[in-house]
């Protein structure tokens, strides 16, 4: 089903209903047609009671999986808002070195940030992302190669490599959640469960035929839409309910606009050493 994430809301609802309501109908009808009604009915006591358990454990499984993909989906969020949180930290960094650490620094940061927005994150959306190589190298090179000149710059070095130690990580964690998906055996658990579930449905006959084809048929689509739910937060960077990518935007837009306050702080403060030599007489 990953085919459905690069669908729209309704195609995903309209293959739903078709595929899993429709499906469980057919199959339904076909019992029927095959299988007399009171021979089905001879079954209700032992079925049941097989088709209760069959339903709560398949229930469980369900609600396990789907709070397990909530959780990678919350997790996959939490590091692209470290990652965007830790590039306008260190951007303003940056501004503390003196030239041209400044605007290397700056340029690095801003070049990160537009390649993540402009980039990485349709093609992550268009699962076409093969440019990973790329990475944090340039952030890193340029950090690396400066050499302070005094222990002020020297602790501003020690906080900058912190927040490329942040980047670092959560990018590394944002490509895991965007190469890997939950361990084939649980989807194999799921579709197969599903079918099972159905399939057990059928061995009740109901004496109002059109009555169990609505039961049947809204149970389906119920199971359908969990999987699906399922489905999309597994994979947080496609499909309909996606990891946004606004953190990095809004971290974007503050580096942006702080360029006009670089250019004046330095006008506005004067250095000690300057104050002691326009205050002394001679």
């Amino acid at each position: 089903m990953n085919f459905l994430l690069y669908c729209g809301a309704a195609t995903q609802i309209i293959f739903v209903i078709v595929v899993f309501g429709g499906g469980s109908i057919a199959g339904l009808c076909l019992v029927r047609w095959l299988v007399p009604l009171d021979r089905l009915q001879k079954n209700h006591e032992v079925a049941g009671v097989t088709f209760g358990v069959l339903g709560a454990f398949y229930g469980l499984v369900l609600a396990f999986v789907i709070v397990a993909a909530w959780e990678r989906f919350n997790d996959a969020n939490d590091y692209a808002l470290t990652e965007a949180t830790a590039l306008e930290s260190l951007y303003k960094l940056g501004e503390a070195f003196s030239e041209p650490m400044r605007s290397q620094l700056d340029s690095a940061v801003l070049e990160y940030s537009h390649r993540v927005i402009e980039k990485e994150w349709p093609e992550m959306a268009d699962n076409t992302f093969v440019g990973g190589k790329v990475g944090a190298h340039q952030l890193w090179a340029t950090v690396l190669a400066y050499h302070p000149v005094d222990s002020r710059e020297q602790m501003l070095m020690d906080k900058s490599i912190d927040q490329l130690n942040l980047i670092s990580q959560a990018r590394g964690q944002r490509f895991n959640f965007y190469e890997e998906d939950l361990p084939s055996v649980v989807w194999t658990v799921i579709y197969l469960g599903c079918l099972m579930t159905i399939g057990f449905s059928y061995f009740f006959g109901s004496n109002v035929f059109r009555a169990q084809v609505l039961m049947c048929g809204f149970f389906s689509i119920l199971l359908g839409m969990t999987i699906l739910a399922i489905l999309e937060l597994a994979h947080p960077y496609q499909g309909v309910v996606t990891i946004s990518n606004e953190p990095y935007r809004y971290a974007l837009a503050r580096m942006e606009a702080a360029d006009s306050f670089k250019m004046a702080t330095p006008k506005a403060k004067a250095s000690p050493q300057a104050v002691s030599r326009a205050s002394d007489p001679r």
